[in-house]
């Protein structure tokens, strides 16, 4: 690869890798934002709005940036987005330093920063195919999907570590670096040519998709408090499924959709998706848990567990990488979403044998395991749907991938703690080992998630397999 190509691939790295990080970085941090914004001891809900918008913000809008991407550029999108992002931080930063300027102040700069977040994410894996040859793509890919899951699992150490000096730290680390990454994107990127019609914005669509998303993240961010069966509760998913349905009557009738169908209806990329879906969500529940076991169970501190969950990270960044080089030279992605899924339940189970007693190096093999069958799975997955896609249609299925992943680890996140909650009711717990049914309980969804997924691998087919040509493309 190219000296120039490796930079562009280095910032589209550095950038998704920020815009992850600060989904689990702040969370270590809450418990001083609420004691200096004189939160602390007041119902939490206030406060974990500083991670709920973020989420909502960034997953909400990934195919309205994709879109507009598609339609003005990629690199504008995405330089927009890490600027965006940075000035951002840098204002919330500075609220550390001027608490009684409030929380709703922070809340609304997340969301602003959120917005950010999802146009880088949102063009990311698109840039891969506008910038750099098609002999390393898939290498390239699998960096930059893999930047998107180290971020999340490095966010606690990150934050563990500067939040010992001062919360507002683990924001203004994302200015130089968001600084460094606009100047490398400015210099050693071209402006695209756009080669399709700039069309008029699906705004009815967009409005759909948003009201959609909106109500379905929030019903399973908040489930758990307003109650899951609850009046409030059986309206969100309600307003969920009429949007969606609303969204899929509109975008049909559309001449220039936001969504495109063609990628909806095709057998192959929707399969890919789903899959993304499924990892990310046993994944991300893992993230969840995995913090409440190794500080309640064994006792450590969060700068102790949040280097140790690096682990993970360093297995998807073992395999992730070998995997995309390997596929570029044979075509061959179904074989490595199947073993990725083995090998990510495996993991869990490994997982499941977690208890008071078990070693740091066990920790640490299972949680590598995991992270290669994620990274694995993750690579060849959005490979493979690469595979499908006709020229000018990157930017939507970018979109579509970080959609599916996103969601899917909001939907991870409250499903695990559900069922964590539930295999600990009615326990006595006199010690807590009295918490390990709940988190074997959960490890043992994330496998049936893995293995739902395995299923869905073994349908798929590699772009030019002999029966390809019978699906919908």
């Amino acid at each position: 690869m190219e000296k120039s190509n490796k930079i562009i691939l280095f910032a589209l790295i550095l950038g998704t890798f920020m815009t992850a990080l600060d989904a689990t970085i702040v969370s270590v941090a809450l418990p001083e934002m609420a004691k200096e914004l004189g939160e602390a001891g007041h119902n939490t809900s206030n406060i974990s709005w500083v991670l709920l918008i973020y989420t909502l913000m960034l997953c909400c809008f990934i195919l309205l940036w994709a879109k507009i991407g598609s339609n003005i550029g990629y690199k504008k999108v995405f330089m927009s987005g890490v600027l965006i992002f940075a000035g951002s931080s840098l204002v919330i930063g500075l609220i550390g330093f001027c608490p009684q300027i409030g929380l709703g102040i922070i809340i609304l700069m997340r969301a602003v920063q959120g917005l950010g977040a999802g146009m880088c994410m949102a063009v990311s894996l698109a840039m891969v195919s506008a910038y750099l040859p098609k002999e390393v793509r898939g290498a390239a890919i699998g960096a930059v999907t893999l930047a998107a899951s180290a971020g999340t699992a490095f966010g606690p150490a990150i934050g563990g570590v500067l939040t010992t000096f001062h919360w507002s730290y683990i924001f203004f680390i994302n200015v130089p670096i968001g600084l460094f990454c606009i100047l490398l994107c400015w210099k050693f990127m071209r402006i695209e040519e756009v080669k399709t019609e700039k069309k008029k914005l699906d705004v009815v669509g967009a409005l759909l998709l948003f009201l959609m998303l909106f109500t379905l993240i929030m019903y399973l961010n908040r489930g758990k408090d307003i109650g899951w069966m609850s009046e409030t509760g059986i309206a969100m998913i309600a307003v969920t499924c009429i949007c969606g349905g609303l969204v899929a009557w509109w975008e049909t009738r559309n001449k220039d959709p936001l969504i495109n169908l063609r990628l909806i209806h095709n057998k192959q990329v929707n399969r890919a998706n789903i899959i993304g879906l499924l990892i990310f969500a046993a994944m991300a529940g893992c993230y969840l848990l995995l913090p409440y076991y190794f500080s309640l169970v064994l006792g450590m501190e969060t700068i102790e567990y949040g280097f140790l969950l690096i682990a993970n990270s360093l297995g998807m960044m073992v395999a992730g990488p070998i995997v995309g080089k390997i596929a570029d030279k044979t075509g061959d992605n179904k074989i490595f979403v199947v073993i990725g899924c083995i090998v990510t339940a495996l993991g869990f189970f490994l997982m499941m044998r977690f208890d008071v007693s078990t070693s740091i190096e066990f920790i640490v093999v299972a949680l590598f395991v995991m992270g290669a069958g994620v990274g694995m799975a993750a690579v060849a997955s959005t490979n493979l749907a690469f595979q499908y896609i006709r020229p000018g249609e990157d930017g939507q299925l970018s979109g579509l991938i970080n959609t599916y992943r996103q969601a899917g680890s909001s939907a991870g996140v409250a499903i695990m703690e559900a069922i964590f909650t539930a295999a600990i009711a009615g326990i006595v717990v006199s010690d807590l080992s009295g918490l390990i049914p709940g988190f074997r309980a959960s490890f043992f969804l994330a496998i049936i998630l893995c293995l739902v997924s395995l299923m869905l691998a073994l349908s798929l087919k590699n772009k030019g397999s002999s029966d390809e040509l019978t699906e919908n493309a």
